[in-house]
């Protein structure tokens, strides 16, 4: 199964609430995905919208709530996504699966913006420019009920963000005709310069800002934990909820911009297949 999770960067919740979308998707076509071609015989069109209660960005004390639009189109092993952008999707008969896209990554913004996802907390420190980024994904299906699953995000252009990686695994609680519930747990990484830039403080940025320089170094940023319920009304309409627990590590918690060691995501969601 295809995962992302995730943003780990400007707002948490955005990524997380699109890659349980996501998820519902791919579940729902797994019936039909072995014997695709390399362009297959149908395209399959996912539409949803939700909303979603989490931290403004990384390490974040105040929340705020997002309403979130979906849209994904997939063609053999072709697909377009909102968040992933367009990319190539395989699955074996074993249980392997894997994608590669090219997206967007929009960033963060500083205090002084009314756009994109920032606050005023962060007044002073500059935006994060967006970024061009490579995705690759890659899920091993070891029993029925657990995978393992990796995700390796590397900026190709744009803002020089650095790269980001996560590892972990997700286990099916329940597998009915209606209804899933799965966990899933993930620790992430990021190479310096992700860190640095997301949780750093260097001296030109702390002259402009209230924080003390900071610097972060590369290793794993942060442990998450998810619970999501995936419920199907028929063969069209599905509805999803989710909650998601991040917790960050030493390597980057003593960060002045850090103002919560420990932050929760919420987010329902409907979405409608063609």
């Amino acid at each position: 199964m295809r995962v992302i999770n995730g943003l780990r960067k400007g707002l948490i919740l955005s990524l997380t609430f699109n890659a349980s979308l996501i998820a519902t998707g791919v579940q729902a076509d797994e019936s039909r995905s072995g014997d695709a071609s390399l362009w297959g015989d149908s395209t399959d069109v996912t539409l949803g919208l939700g909303a979603a209660y989490g931290p403004r960005y990384l390490g974040s004390e105040n929340y705020t709530s997002t309403a979130l639009p979906m849209l994904r189109v997939e063609r053999g092993m072709f697909f377009f996504d909102l968040k992933e952008g367009l990319g190539l999707q395989w699955q074996s008969p074993s249980g392997f699966s894997a994608s590669a896209s090219i997206g967007q990554d929009t960033g963060r913004a500083d205090g002084d913006s009314k756009y994109r996802y920032g606050s005023d907390k962060l007044k002073g420190m500059g935006e994060v420019g967006s970024s061009t980024v490579l995705n690759l994904h890659a899920a091993q299906q070891l029993t029925s009920w657990l995978a393992l699953r990796a995700k390796a995000e590397l900026r190709t252009g744009g803002e020089k963000r650095g790269d980001q990686y996560a590892l972990g695994f997700e286990s099916k609680l329940f597998d009915g005709d209606r209804d899933k519930v799965t966990w899933g747990f993930d620790a992430h990484a990021g190479n310096a310069r992700f860190n640095q830039t997301y949780f750093g403080v260097t001296d030109q940025q702390s002259a402009t800002s209230r924080f003390a320089s900071y610097k972060a170094d590369r290793g794993i940023y942060a442990y998450s934990s998810e619970l999501t319920w995936m419920h199907a009304f028929d063969e069209h309409w599905s509805t999803i909820a989710g909650v998601e627990l991040t917790h960050y590590t030493d390597q980057v918690r003593h960060s002045p911009i850090i103002t919560k060691d420990t932050t929760a995501v919420s987010y329902l969601g409907v979405n409608y297949a063609f």
